[in-house]
């Protein structure tokens, strides 16, 4: 490393932790005033170098500098954090949608903007072209930061976030290929395809690999060394794939980080899923705050002005192009069947919602010297990431409002409603059981039971909907029965990954108008549901386990999480608001499959050396004081239950599990 260059390194990490300082103390005026943190901390930026600023960071950051900082250092945090944070199923689910709007739909925007700066500019094709992938390449995160806060549809961010991941990788990729065309290089059409799915699968290989090695190892790690793991998964498997194979780095991490994800229920205990996920939340928000506080320091106005004309052209171009690419793709798709439906108002914050940020820039700046059109194309992408975040990103929420997309639908109303009304109804049950009474508690929870009546008003549905979102809700009450077991150790992680991966099957079906029950509750799983299954059966179970007690304990579970479903449904016949015909509709299906585990532990129970291994009624018991925490917690957090009340009750409860547990 140059001496020059060490003797500034003291200087750089000062003026480093001063700007994220800096940006901790703007974010509270982002919030106060609703404006995206990325937007606020990009005009400080530039504010900071207007008003004569010159942090040595700028330095470090100078030439090449920024590209590498943000691929090697920033980017594989960004990617895995979004990545690891995603719902698997729901990634998976919509996987065909977020690929070809991270591919095809990019391809088309790249083409189309190439084609405006050819014909307006005058810019030979293949720099055009390379312009339009670069500037093609979104960043969601001011967009998933106002999603989060206003509670859009989780399919929505899944594809926004998801499309994000991808198309990083594709523009990078892409990217490369096409400088080697406009510098006069000679590529074929089917080398340049070649190279590409070479480089893009190669990687995502790579990554799935990590991936799967690290979640072998999770049963047996604590938290903190969890942490450094999944550290060393993100940014290894990146440089392992980019710099040693010639791979795509981005993918590397993206599979890496969604593999990781998936298996994180079933192969890793709650704490060591708390820290991960607290970790990986603080190094995004550094990483994120540091790169638009970068951005705006980077930015040069004035070679924004010098080229003034050609990067309104530019703007123009990248805004149009995205809708021109993405509402044909998604209609054509939705046309022929190949994916679940969209929607209009979906499809307008899918194209609001193509910001542009760090990536979009880096490979602006990286572009080498000998390119004619580099200052020029780093003036436009420096307008284009500009204008969405001060544009787009600003608008976003009252686009979302005006679309309605941030209010509850009849079937969400009424979900939430019965949730409520089932959770009151089992506080007040544990409550009594512990002899407690106080005043203001009974008139907190009339309160919400009244909320809870008013949204069922609020929501007008058929009987085939009603029994719909009842069976929905008692999944959901397996699927709660199942991790708890897990999380109290009752349940071994290769039991609890069968489990997890059939019920969440079932719980898609149910989402998507298909419901199934006895005999065909696991056939006909859509394409991704079978491959799924089959990645996740390959993994062996922790070393130690007793395949034959698991699976006895697994039908046990079975057993149990039907008998509980069933249970809370029954409650909603003391509701008035419920239908008791479509309730016994909806416990049908849980009924049956109750009988069929307990026939199937009949079997069993000939096998004398197994029975002390069966979930015994210590274990139930636990599960239930499991619960009625858990509902303690989650009536604090609405406002429904005093926070000192819930403390006394929740003590008595801590004491009652202990015994249990000793």
């Amino acid at each position: 490393m140059p001496q020059d260059l060490v003797g500034s390194l003291p200087g750089a990490l000062l003026e480093l932790s001063v700007l994220l300082a800096m940006a901790v103390f703007v974010g509270l005026f982002s919030q106060r005033a609703r404006i995206p943190l990325t937007v606020v901390l990009t005009l400080a930026g530039i504010l900071i170098v207007s008003l004569g600023g010159q942090p040595q960071l700028l330095v470090l950051l100078a030439g090449e500098g920024f590209e590498q900082v943000l691929v090697n250092l920033f980017l594989p945090v960004l990617v895995f954090e979004a990545a690891i944070g995603l719902s698997t199923r729901e990634f998976v689910r919509n996987l065909v949608v977020i690929f070809l709007l991270a591919s095809v739909a990019l391809a088309l925007s790249a083409a189309l903007i190439g084609l405006g700066l050819y014909a307006l500019l005058g810019v030979p094709l293949a720099a055009a072209w390379l312009f339009g992938v670069l500037s093609s390449a979104t960043d969601p995160v001011a967009v998933v930061a106002v999603f989060r806060e206003l509670g859009v549809p989780r399919r929505l961010m899944t594809l926004v976030e998801g499309e994000s991941l991808l198309n990083d990788g594709v523009a990078i990729v892409l990217s490369q290929v096409l400088v080697v065309v406009a510098l006069g290089g000679r590529m074929t059409l089917g080398q340049g395809v070649g190279d590409f799915i070479e480089v893009f699968l190669g990687g995502a290989l790579i990554g799935i690999l990590v991936g799967a090695l690290a979640a072998l190892v999770l049963p047996f790690v604590q938290p903190l060394p969890a942490a450094a793991l999944s550290v060393a998964i993100a940014y290894g498997g990146f440089v392992l794939a980019e710099e040693t194979l010639g791979f795509s780095g981005v993918m590397a991490t993206v599979a890496a980080g969604v593999v990781l994800g998936g298996l994180l229920d079933s192969r890793a205990e709650p704490a060591v899923r708390a820290q991960l996920h607290q970790l990986w939340g603080a190094l995004s928000f550094i990483a994120n705050a540091l790169l638009f506080l970068f951005i705006g320091l980077l930015l040069d106005v004035g070679l924004l002005v010098a080229n003034l004309p050609a990067v309104a052209i530019a703007i123009v171009a990248v805004l149009l192009a995205r809708p021109l690419a993405i509402v044909p793709l998604v209609a054509v798709l939705q046309r022929i069947g190949a994916v679940p439906r969209v929607g209009r108002r979906s499809s307008a914050v899918l194209v609001w919602g193509g910001l542009r940020g760090g990536v979009a820039l880096a490979l602006a700046l990286a572009l080498p010297v000998e390119l004619a059109q580099r200052e020029l194309f780093i003036a436009m992408t420096t307008g284009v990431v500009l204008t969405t975040l001060l544009l787009n990103a600003t608008t976003m929420p009252a686009l979302i409002h005006a679309l309605g997309l941030d209010e509850p639908d009849d079937e969400q109303r009424y979900l939430e409603a019965i949730g409520r009304l089932a959770a009151i109804a089992a506080i007040r049950t544990r409550l009594e059981a512990l002899g407690f009474h106080d005043a203001l508690v009974d008139a907190h929870l009339q309160v919400a039971a009244a909320d809870a009546g008013e949204r069922f008003e609020r929501a007008r549905l058929t009987g085939v909907q009603e029994v719909r979102l009842l069976v929905l809700r008692g999944l959901h009450i397996e699927r709660e029965t199942y991790q708890d077991l897990h999380d109290a150790q009752l349940l071994a992680p290769i039991s609890t990954r069968t489990l997890m991966q059939e019920i969440d099957d079932e719980i898609e079906e149910v989402e998507l108008g298909r419901l199934r029950v006895d005999a065909e509750r696991r056939g006909e799983l859509p394409w991704f549901g079978r491959v799924q299954r089959q990645l996740v059966g390959w993994l062996p179970p922790p070393i130690g386990v007793d395949l034959a007690a698991a699976a006895q304990v697994e039908v046990a579970a079975r057993r149990l999480a039907a008998r509980r479903a069933g249970e809370e449904l029954e409650r909603f016949r003391d509701f008035a608001e419920v239908d008791g015909g479509s309730v016994d509709e909806a416990k049908r299906p849980f009924a049956s499959w109750e009988r069929a585990a307990a026939a199937t532990l009949e079997a069993f129970e000939h096998d004398a050396a197994l029975d002390d291994r069966l979930l015994a009624r210590r274990q139930a018991k636990a599960l239930g004081l499991i619960a009625a925490r858990e509902t303690l917690r989650g009536l604090v957090d609405d406002g429904v239950l005093p926070a000192s009340a819930a403390a006394r009750a929740d003590a008595r409860l801590a004491d009652e599990l202990g015994q249990i547990g000793s």
